[in-house]
């Protein structure tokens, strides 16, 4: 079982309701993709005296080896449209496995 977690950190302006709406359509299309993997999606908040505030998502996977999200290149792809979108994700992998997202080093 591989496991991996996905910090998205939204770096513009955008309405983070918006960006939590587009990575919910997202878990949506890779459990449909991936019936046997496990795919959380968690909001991250940070409480402040006056309020609550959103400071991001936690996306946790945990999937069989040779999973078609990575087998395909799904995930890949997911990981390029946050980035095209203002998502920072920070990939938190195994050390033996950086190449099963089919990126650099550099990138993950």
């Amino acid at each position: 079982m591989l496991k991996l977690t996905i910090r998205c950190h939204p770096g513009v302006p955008v309405a983070s309701d918006e960006l939590g709406r587009w990575l919910t359509a997202q878990v949506r299309e890779l459990r449909a993709g991936a019936p046997r993997a496990i795919i959380r999606l968690s909001r991250l908040t940070q409480d402040f005296p006056s309020h609550e505030a959103g400071i991001g998502w936690l996306l946790e996977l945990e999937m069989p080896e040779g999973s078609a999200l990575l087998s395909r290149g799904r995930l890949a792809s997911t990981l390029a449209e946050m980035r095209l979108l203002g998502i920072e994700p920070t990939a938190l992998t195994p050390l033996d496995w950086p190449n099963a997202l089919g990126l650099s080093v550099a990138e993950v």
